[in-house]
Order: C-alpha cells, then structure tokens, then sequence
C-alpha cells in the first residue's frame, strides 16, 4: 500500500523484475462455489455476479508442457483442485499407518475449499469427480503462440473425446514433426501418492487442429516424452509386469496412435535426458513393484527397438543411499539431466506423507497421539530432496557424487524403538550442502529441469505454505481428523503460531528454481518465492525454447484469492511465466 501511495509499481504476483521474469499467461477464475455440497457454476465472460457466489480457481496446474518441434508455440495440459484431489489419493496411506483419514469438508476463503466425497459432482456422479475425489473437475489443454503472446484454449469438446471428461488430469506432452501428443490419466482413488489412473493419449496438429484421442487400459500412467535421435519416445506405467515400459512412436498425422515398446523396466520410467547417445531415465514405483526407485540406462541409441526392451539396465537406486529401507522404498526419481559430461539426478518424496505413513504402518510402537509426536515422526522420516550426479552411468568406471542432501540420515530401529542417525550409504559428505538446497521443505528438487545457455535450472516442490494454511490451519480441522481426537482450536492455532515463528518464518517462501552456473560451484537461487506468488507452491515446467526464451509452467492447489494480494504477493491458478 504504502508503494502504491509514493507512485512505485507494485508486485505482480509471478513476475521477478529482477531476473526479466514476466507473466506470459494465467488461469482465470472459472467457477462460482455457493456452499459446501451444492453445484457449481462456470464463470462467463461479461456475466453478472449472481447471489451467494464466490470465485474460484480451479486449474492449479501446469502438468503437461512441451514444444511443438518448430518451437513456435508452447502446449500443455492442466489439473484442477489439487489439494482436495492430492489429498484424496492419499487416504488409504493415512488409513494403513492406523491414523485418521482427512477427508472431511471444510471451507477456508482465504485458500481454498475442499469438499471430497460430499461434493455435489461426487455425489450425483459428474465425471471426472470419483468418491473421495469430489473435487476434482474438468482438466484443460492450451497452446501458446511465442510470437504474439496468445493463449487459445485446445480442450477437446465431448463429441470430439468422450474420454476427456473422465480425467483427472493432463500429464505429460511431447512433440515431432507437425504432431503434439499429451497424455491424460482417469480419476481413481487408488493409485496412491504417485497418482496415476488409465492412460488417454490426444493427438493435434501444431496448428490447433485436434486429431483424435485413445484410451489405453493397459498403461497406468504417464509423465514425460523425450526426442532422442530425431525419434519420440514416452514412458508408462504397465498394468501387467513388468511395472514400467517405454515407447516409441511410429506415427503419423492421419495415424497418431502407433508406437512400439522398446523398454521394459522394473519400474515406471518418468523423466527422461539423451546422455551419451543413450536415454536416462529416473523412475517411479509401477503397479505390483517391491524395486526402489532409481536410474536406468538405455542401450546405444541406434540399437534400440522391440529385440533390445529388455536391455535397460537399473545403474543406481535409492537403497543405495538411504540406510532406512523404509525412507528408501518411498522415493522416486524426479528429473535426470545430462550436464557438463555428468548425469544430474535427483530423490524426493511424492507427496507430502508417504514416507511417514509407512513407518507408522510398519512400526506401531513409534508414537503418534499428540501434534509433536506425529510431527518428529514426519521430520525424522521426510528428508528434503536429494541431488546427486553419475558419471559413466552403468560403466565399469561410473562415479556417483552427492550434491544435495545429508551425510547421516534418521533410521528407526525396532529393536531398541528408537530413532538414530546413520550414514549415507554412499558415505559422503554433501558437496554443496544439506537437501532441497538447504531446506528441508523442499520436498521435491528437480521437478522440473532444463539446461538453457549453458546453465542447469532445477524447480522444486515447497511445502511450508501446505504444512502452515492446511495441517496447521484450524479451520481445516486436519489435525483432528488425522489424529483420531478433537484438537482445540486454540490448540492448533498455538502449533500454528510456533511453526511460523520458528520453522516457517517467511510467508513469502513457495516454489523454488535453482540453478547450477557450471558443474564446479554450488547451485545458487533464481527464486524462493514462486516468482513472487506465494501460492505457487512449485514449478514442475522449466522449458527453454531455442537459446531466447526459458518458461516456466508454476504449480499450486490453492483457489482464493483470484484476484492479486500483497499480503504476500499471490494470486491462485497457474502461470506461464517467461525468462
């Protein structure tokens, strides 16, 4: 207020003035919300302001993002409600670790509403809502033309892709030729933290136009498209085992929907790099695995095809990191990046409770009845983001270095019922210093990756904002709901007020992007802030177009405000933003 009065411009919620950071392209409020278990209303252009509504905004995500081969426009798919949808897939790790499920509604204006399974769609079946997933709603799909700066809508209308409806989210993109792909997944309630469900791929043409859809029941999920070679491939999650697959497309425009399996893994292949005329990828736990998430090296480039899927091999996982089985089972791989002749890897928990929940499960004598318990649990559990690097990955030679985490990490010991610190089993010390580049709230690191004139930016997950407005939050009633007792109001609000003095001081801190000038010195920050957006709470998209322009696709579940606040700088819904 006190900028606007002497003349200065305020904050832009997305925009870093000081890094050339500008807003591209933005969700807009999409839905008037009339209370909790009544149906929604889609906003329309010029309308009025009907009785009892209130804005809302519903695509948080950026999920899917590429491209087009020409890089003349951007596309990507979005997601919706993704703290409600997040929390709903989630609910059997709550339930198997013995604690409450925190899936009872709850309205907080100033961040957003959650309604689960009452939700008017879940209760009168409106597809993409599913039970506990009630707040999930219609995903979108955009392009983005770089010359002049417009967004254009490219959702699919239903006589195009009946599938579309059911789909709780766009995932993953890539682009050859004339042709785009992006891959959706269906709602399910059962997939767990890594959120998959049946995949549909859609198909257009870079000019807009839209050149069908297929389901494929057999395919789980799907997260990321790589060019290697001139060629297009993808990874997916398999129904059948083994658990993870890749793919190659062998299409065209008039038949976008060929491609043959040219890798079989023991796990779900998720982000992609071309490293020494190889393909890496970092994976995620598929359907029916007990393997650890790690690193996989394809063979030579021109050998790959149908003979050779069963040629990838696994060249690093995360049990070879963490000494506690149970912290390592519950990783995955977030992005590999090929970088000054070192692959760049990294480890991280995919949501915010799974590692928790599993040695709750595991172990019932660890303590959990009261806020501090539960609490020493999660942190002794959750370790930050891990960045690591290989050198001659699957060689005889290959050199694995830790970049970004801890020389000894917590293990619980039946034996004793104990928490103790033990070292990392590669035995280093961190190069660079201690997980999520120093904060341990930096669940995700390299969620998503780029390399752009000759720097590698890495965009993380933070999840203070999450732990303070929704666990912390009296008005959610989550701590109640997961400890099984009522919390008192002003018990919650004490907790609150203390983690904000003492763990989360800055409201400010978000989403951040790191980047590493060279392969010598330590990653410095581009932003902790979400770009100044204090609801972005990550950015999975980090997509440079050529050697001009870098993008970033933001991420985030909250639905209010709608409009800009500088208390702090925020504002709900994705962004385009531009380098």
């Amino acid at each position: 207020m006190l900028a606007t009065m002497l003349g200065a411009r305020p904050t832009v919620p997305g925009e870093d003035r000081r890094h050339g950071v500008t807003v591209a392209a933005q969700a807009r409020p999409d839905r008037w919300w009339f209370g909790l278990g009544r149906p929604t209303r889609p906003i329309e252009d010029g309308g009025d302001v009907p009785d009892g509504g209130r804005e809302q905004t519903t695509q948080g995500y950026i999920w899917a993002f590429t491209a087009d081969e020409a890089q003349r426009h951007l596309w990507w798919g979005t997601v919706s409600n993704a703290t409600g949808g997040g929390m709903a897939t989630l609910a059997g790790e709550f339930a198997g670790a013995g604690l409450g499920v925190p899936v009872r509604p709850w309205d907080d204006p100033d961040n957003v509403t959650c309604e689960f399974a009452a939700s008017y769609n879940a209760a009168h079946d409106v597809a993409p809502a599913q039970g506990v997933a009630g707040d999930v709603v219609a995903a979108q799909v955009w392009q983005y033309d770089i010359a002049t700066g417009i967004a254009t809508e490219r959702t699919p209308d239903p006589g195009e892709c009946p599938d579309f409806a059911r789909l709780a989210g766009v995932r993953a993109a890539g682009s050859i030729g004339d042709v785009v792909l992006l891959g959706g997944v269906e709602t399910t309630t059962t997939a767990g933290p890594h959120a998959g469900g049946t995949v549909v791929l859609l198909a257009y043409h870079v000019d807009g136009t839209f050149l069908g859809a297929r389901r494929f029941p057999e395919w789980d999920n799907i997260k990321n498209f790589v060019v290697a070679g001139g060629r297009l491939y993808f990874g997916v999650g398999r129904v059948e085992p083994p658990s993870g697959g890749v793919q190659r497309w062998c299409g065209t425009a008039a038949d976008p929907f060929r491609f043959e399996e040219v890798g079989r893994l023991g796990n779900q292949p998720a982000y992609f790099t071309v490293h020494e005329n190889r393909i890496v990828t970092g994976t995620w736990h598929g359907t029916g695995s007990t393997e650890p998430a790690g690193v996989y090296v394809s063979p030579p480039l021109h050998e790959l095809g149908p003979r050779a899927r069963d040629r990838w091999r696994p060249v690093f996982t995360a049990a070879q990191l963490f000494p506690d089985p149970l912290t390592a089972d519950a990783m995955v791989s977030f992005a590999v990046t090929s970088y000054e002749g070192w692959v760049y890897a990294t480890f991280g928990l995919p949501s915010v409770a799974p590692s928790m929940t599993r040695h709750l499960a595991a172990y019932p004598q660890i303590p959990r009845g009261t806020v501090p318990e539960l609490a020493l649990a999660y942190l002794r559990s959750s370790p930050g983001g891990v960045v690591y690097r290989i050198k001659n990955p699957g060689e005889l030679n290959q050199q694995v270095e830790l970049l970004y985490g801890e020389r000894r990490y917590w293990c619980y010991e039946p034996g004793t019922a104990e928490w103790a610190l033990r070292d990392n089993l590669l035995h280093q010390d961190p190069r660079f210093g201690g997980g999520g580049f120093g904060s341990r709230f930096n669940d995700y690191v390299g969620w998503g990756a780029a390399v752009f004139r000759g720097k590698l930016y890495l965009g993380t997950f933070n999840t203070e904002k999450v732990l303070r407005d929704i666990t912390l939050n009296p008005d959610t009633g989550v701590l109640s709901q997961v400890l099984g007792r009522p919390v008192p109001a002003v018990e919650a609000a004490l907790c609150r007020q203390v983690a904000s003095r003492l763990v989360f001081r800055d409201r400010r801190t978000a989403g951040q992007v790191w980047v590493f000038d060279d392969a010598d010195r330590p990653a410095r920050p581009l932003t902790t802030t979400g770009f100044n957006n204090a609801c972005n709470w990550g950015i999975r998209g980090v997509l440079p177009v050529g050697d001009e322009h870098l993008f970033f696709g933001t991420n985030q579940g909250w639905q209010y405000p709608t409009e800009p606040r500088d208390d702090p700088p925020r504002r709900a819904g994705w962004q385009l933003l531009k380098l």
